[in-house]
């Protein structure tokens, strides 16, 4: 973890780039980010990955038909704050705020989104981990994060960080970041059902030399491996994948190459199954939500490991 001055101006464009190449083009991105927020003292990797949780369940709450995701940040003091948060210390606060049109959720729903394990998508679409990691986040700087919905009229989720006093930022950003951390010319196999984070990964082993095939579960990482496996140095997967887990795909990858690779990701694992998965051959596990340059940092001393 890297804490230091983060422009939320800069989040935002990040975010807004990545969701027009990753997004469908039903989904009509809105940003509005002034740049003359003041810093927030942040990881910029995590607000990344706060954005990143929130318009993906924005995208899922308007699909299949689409509609408009739109992320607005904006300064606001600490007495509009405390009309919702009484606690809330008096200052300055920068807030994002990410609406969709979608289909909105009920007061039974909404009342425990935050719960770890909680989920409203179907068995194999998603752990329910997404707004229990937001709220985390945004706790652990001293934020709060409020929610605004109605059924069929779309979710508004607004975060809120204390401003530092003033300044220009000085921490890098969090691209400058990444190119901190050592990259390679090896081939990747990218494992992952959810989109936008299997291409957010992807995005940034390219941009650090790695050529990177890709899956969308593991019947088709199996198959991928199969066609590929001669030039696949590392298999990166999700351990709870659709159709064929990551487990199992990691038994079936064995058979075609005992020395196979594989750092596993999950939000949540048993000590035991770490164990067991480790004693298989596994070579590593990373945490997700997923943390960009950790992730790097860890394929490449995998990669390097005699």
């Amino acid at each position: 973890m890297v804490v230091g001055s983060i422009l939320v101006q800069e989040q935002v464009d990040e975010i807004e780039k990545l969701l027009h190449e990753t997004f469908p083009r039903s989904i009509e991105v809105i940003t509005v980010a002034p740049k003359t927020l003041p810093p927030i003292t942040a990881d910029g990797h995590q607000i990344h990955q706060v954005l990143i949780n929130l318009c993906v369940n924005a995208r899922d709450a308007m699909m299949p038909e689409g509609g408009k995701l739109t992320i607005k940040a904006g300064l606001t003091i600490g007495d509009a704050i405390q009309t919702r948060f009484p606690l809330a210390p008096s200052g300055e606060y920068v807030c994002i705020a990410v609406s969709d049109t979608g289909k909105g959720m009920d007061e039974a729903t909404r009342s425990r989104i935050y719960e770890p394990f909680f989920t409203t998508k179907e068995i194999g679409k998603g752990t329910g981990l997404g707004l229990a990691t937001v709220y985390g986040i945004v706790q652990t700087y001293g934020g709060f994060i409020d929610v605004e919905s109605q059924v069929g009229k779309g979710t508004t989720f607004v975060v809120c960080f204390p401003a530092e006093g003033g300044g220009k930022a000085q921490e890098l950003s969090s691209a400058e970041m990444v190119k901190e951390v050592v990259g390679g010319s090896e081939t990747i196999l990218m494992v992952e059902d959810e989109e936008l984070l299997r291409s957010l990964i992807m995005v940034y082993l390219q941009g650090k030399g790695y050529t990177v095939l890709e899956a969308k579960d593991g019947l088709e990482g199996v198959e991928v491996y199969a066609q590929n496996h001669a030039s696949i140095a590392l298999v990166l997967s999700d351990l709870g994948l659709p159709r064929l887990g990551g487990e199992q795909m990691f038994a079936l990858m064995k058979k075609i190459n005992p020395d196979v690779k594989v750092v596993f990701a999950s939000g949540y694992q048993e000590p035991g199954q770490m164990a067991g998965l480790l004693k298989s051959g596994a070579k590593d596990f990373v945490q997700k939500p997923y943390v960009p340059t950790e992730v790097l940092r860890r394929v490449r001393e995998v990669l390097d490991r005699k």
